[in-house]
């Protein structure tokens, strides 16, 4: 199914899954869409791996948590999404060194809380990974002291007009499990 792209995210310069900056990250771009679902590339590197070839759990986490923690955002820019609880099935092992992405959305929310879900998979639609996941509602002003652009940013590069990915009924099966 395509996804019409509606806006990029920021990125910021430091973190391990979006920092621009930093040699060690996965530079992953986000991507809002249609129906509130965010979509993230990436490409991993040697330095993201466990096993010879395999992408490390951890780094695997670490993107999941990032695209349905970053849905928080598409309503209220300055709303972030803080993990609570987070929970990473593994059915593959992930791939280093080949584009991927990740998708994931909200599906309960109230004033204080939500709980979203989410799917990595290869660009060939392999499923390698999925989360159900909980966070806390924050404005940016109480994680941070100093929200500037020199740390959080716009990229200006070119905006796909669409995003590929054939198991977007994913979302509603992990969702189906969450209640």
């Amino acid at each position: 199914m395509q996804l019409k792209i509606l806006k990029k995210q920021n990125s910021s310069a430091d973190c391990i899954v979006c920092g621009a900056h930093s040699h060690s990250s996965l530079k992953t771009i986000f991507y809002e869409t249609e129906n509130d679902i965010i979509v993230a590339r990436f490409k991993s590197q040697d330095l993201h791996q466990s096993f010879p070839g395999r992408m490390h759990g951890g780094m695997v986490t670490a993107v999941l948590d990032e695209v349905i923690g970053r849905a928080v955002m598409i309503k209220d820019p300055n709303q972030w999404g803080v993990t609570g609880e987070i929970k990473v099935r593994f059915i593959k092992p992930t791939p280093l060194n080949e584009e991927l992405q990740c998708v994931g959305k909200i599906v309960k929310e109230n004033s204080r809380l939500f709980k979203g879900v989410g799917y990595l998979e290869t660009l060939q639609g392999e499923i390698l990974a999925t989360c159900e996941a909980t966070y806390f509602k924050l404005d940016i002003e109480k994680i941070t002291d100093d929200p500037n652009e020199e740390y959080w940013f716009y990229e200006d590069t070119p905006l796909p007009e669409f995003m590929e990915t054939t198991n977007l009924n994913m979302l509603d099966k992990l969702a189906e499990k969450m209640n």
